[in-house]
């Protein structure tokens, strides 16, 4: 033991932090950047501090590092998915390895006793929700109406969001790439967009997710055609869906003054329920409510590569996964071979064939 002390490769119990003060410590190093790490967003610190004040202080908060075990992190795997959903429980217990792997990376462990304990995805994982061709078209035939209404300042409004709606429906990118976009990664000539930076939740200016995110698009000659009258209108901004003040646009505009509104326009909605039961306006009319989220246009780009025979390396690199995993993990129901029918029909006669 002494010379693990001397090695660093063992703490003794009363010099050892307690999992809250190491929580706190971690937090601290995901504010400030942890080596070749930056400073996180403030949404995913705010996220991270919701996973530790919520769950893992409380659940495990006074247990000093040195007496924690993987049993200890077991029990704890048990109690989230008893009180959570399955992919917030996951969600927390990375954020436990964080902590975890930060101590171990401090010498205040040797060893990450949280590393094995995983939560798989269950028996049934839910598919994305992927619009159709036809709710997009309807989309997109109303943010041409409603771009070419007589009500100019109307009009001008539609026009940048009609813009912005279109691209995300050609590109799949993400939002934070699409309010971070700038006119010089915008090549109308070649019809390409270049993702080079993104905009966070505070609408500073910064790198992609990762290293796959950086990645040069093709665009159809309908999108070129959109932003090449929208550049004339945009008022000369360094982003292209900049504010009046050339700033990058909150995620809560878009959603709020474009992306909600357009599906209602465009019908592409439901009737809001309250524990299976219609909801209704005063009048006893059906109060309505959008049927997709912004991202599901990103799925939606995805499933129209893969109708298109796009590999899964394809669908990767477009949409700037930072592995193919993550690509299989949400598309890969989607892929089809049409071949396959046939192998395993031939396979199960070959089988039985060597049964005489």
């Amino acid at each position: 033991m002494r010379g693990e002390v001397r090695d660093k490769k063992h703490v003794v119990r009363s010099k050892s932090l307690t999992v809250a003060e190491a929580g706190k410590e971690w937090l601290a190093a995901v504010k400030n950047g942890r080596g070749e790490r930056g400073p996180a967003e403030a949404s995913t610190l705010r996220q991270y501090t919701q996973h530790f004040e919520d769950y893992i202080q409380p659940m495990l908060g006074k247990v000093k590092l040195a007496d924690l075990s993987k049993a200890d992190v077991t029990k704890f795997r048990t109690d989230l998915l008893a009180k959570l959903s399955r992919a917030m429980a996951k969600k927390v217990l990375q954020s436990l390895k964080g902590i975890l792997s930060e101590m171990q990376h401090q010498d205040q462990i040797a060893v990450n006793v949280a590393s094995t304990v995983k939560i798989g995805q269950g028996r049934h994982k839910e598919d994305v929700v992927v619009p159709s061709i036809a709710d997009i078209k309807a989309i997109l035939a109303k943010l041409d109406e409603l771009a070419a209404q007589p009500n100019k300042r109307w009009a001008e409004a539609w026009a940048k969001r009609r813009a912005f709606l279109a691209t995300a429906i050609h590109t799949g990118m993400r939002a934070s790439e699409l309010r971070g976009l700038p006119w010089v990664a915008v090549d109308l000539k070649a019809g390409t967009i270049e993702v080079r930076q993104r905009a966070d939740e505070k609408g500073t200016i910064g790198a992609p997710k990762s290293k796959a995110g950086r990645r040069t698009i093709n665009i159809p000659a309908s999108l070129v055609a959109i932003l090449r009258q929208w550049k004339l209108r945009a008022g000369g901004h360094e982003l292209v869906f900049a504010t009046t003040e050339g700033k990058a646009e909150s995620l809560a505009n878009i959603f709020n003054r474009a992306w909600k509104p357009i599906q209602l326009e465009a019908g592409v909605c439901d009737p809001k329920r309250d524990d299976g039961e219609v909801v209704r306006d005063e009048e006893g009319k059906p109060v309505m409510e959008p049927r997709y989220n912004f991202h599901a246009l990103r799925h939606f780009h995805a499933s129209m590569l893969i109708a298109d025979n796009a590999n899964p390396k394809e669908v990767q690199a477009e949409l700037g996964h930072s592995s193919i995993q993550i690509t299989y993990d949400l598309y890969g129901h989607l892929f089809n071979d049409e071949d396959a029918g046939r192998r395993r029909q031939e396979r199960s006669e070959r089988l039985a064939g060597l049964l005489g």
